[in-house]
């Protein structure tokens, strides 16, 4: 009967310990996903800046561009980090060569920028 008790008990402070880790980590990634969108947006300003400063040609790209990073940027606002996980999930399934030249691309550049 103690051990049972003493089971349950481990058990519901697992589960707690569990539920508490799980929050902490989906608020730090929610913050991180919050912090990158922002960045996202500043650099989608600091794109709409150089726009008056170019042509026009180049002016609609930015543009384009510009846009772009805004909606990536309110999308990761908007998005939970479950759904974020998801369609990056199903981005890799549909384009798997693309998503490794990608990694291998983004591996190359933090190496890269590692040993500066």
């Amino acid at each position: 009967m103690q051990r049972t008790e003493s089971l349950e008990r481990t058990g519901e402070q697992l589960t707690r310990e569990g539920k508490d880790f799980i929050n902490k980590t989906s608020d730090k990634a929610r913050e991180a996903v919050d912090s990158v969108g922002d960045k996202i947006a500043g650099a989608s300003e600091t794109l709409q800046g150089k726009l008056k400063e170019t042509g026009k040609e180049v002016g609609e790209v930015v543009t384009a561009v510009s846009d772009k990073v805004r909606s990536s940027a309110q999308y990761l606002e908007d998005s939970s980090v479950q759904e974020v996980v998801g369609d990056v999930t199903s981005l890799i399934k549909r384009y798997p060569v693309h998503a490794i030249l990608i990694g291998a691309g983004i591996g190359f550049l933090l190496a890269r920028g590692r040993t500066r």
